[in-house]
């Protein structure tokens, strides 16, 4: 897809203009926000895979996600657009713990939920736990989507679990990120759900509709 390229050598080259008009142009002649998010800027993200002593590839990867992180952004008219009525029933919150800095996917992921209905609250990146359950005691969502791309965080996510799961019988756990879709079998008996795709947030929607 010639979008992909375009895209991703605007990224590499630190052309932020020239990645922003080529999005808006895109949406402008008819380009969903899923299809973007999951074929188009997801795609570009994942071909940078770095180690974490590749100090070359790191900063290069900040580089694009920065401007990646104003193309989200500018989407959110078209988030508009293009959404469901909301359900007055499903609140979604989504929100990184604590050390996960890597909120690009749960801010796509917050577009997502709102897209099929829900009333979504990002709450972002690097948040304690006592900050998410103050967040859970004034707003009561009915779904809290945990972001977690970083896999050397799992002992952490594993204790934010624990204890939600303890105080917050009715509220459904939802995992979403690498961390979570790479280690499925960890997390099975622990989350009501694993976010891999557009449909498993519209499948969420459609059981809380019933």
């Amino acid at each position: 897809m010639q979008l992909i390229e375009t895209i991703d050598q605007a990224l590499k080259n630190n052309d932020k203009p020239r990645a922003v008009e080529v999005v808006i142009e895109a949406f402008e002649d008819g380009m969903d926000v899923v299809t973007f998010y999951e074929q188009v800027l997801t795609e570009i993200l994942n071909r940078v895979d770095c180690d974490q002593n590749d100090a070359d590839c790191i900063w290069l990867e900040h580089q694009m996600s920065s401007i990646a992180r104003t193309l989200v952004e500018i989407t959110y008219p078209y988030v508009i657009k293009q959404k469901r009525p909301p359900h007055a029933n499903q609140h979604a919150m989504i929100v990184c713990p604590k050390n996960e800095t890597h909120e690009l996917g749960a801010l796509m992921g917050a577009h997502m939920f709102e897209l099929v209905g829900f009333k979504t609250t990002y709450i972002g990146a690097n948040t304690p736990v006592y900050t998410i359950e103050s967040a859970i005691n004034t707003l009561h969502p009915t779904h809290l989507v945990l972001s977690v791309s970083n896999a050397y965080h799992l002992f952490e996510v594993d204790k934010v679990i624990t204890r939600l799961r303890a105080e917050y019988k009715d509220l459904k756990l939802i995992g979403a990120g690498r961390a979570f879709t790479y280690n499925k079998d960890h997390f099975k008996d622990s989350v009501d759900a694993l976010i891999e795709s557009f449909e498993t947030v519209k499948h969420l929607a459609a059981k809380g509709e019933k």
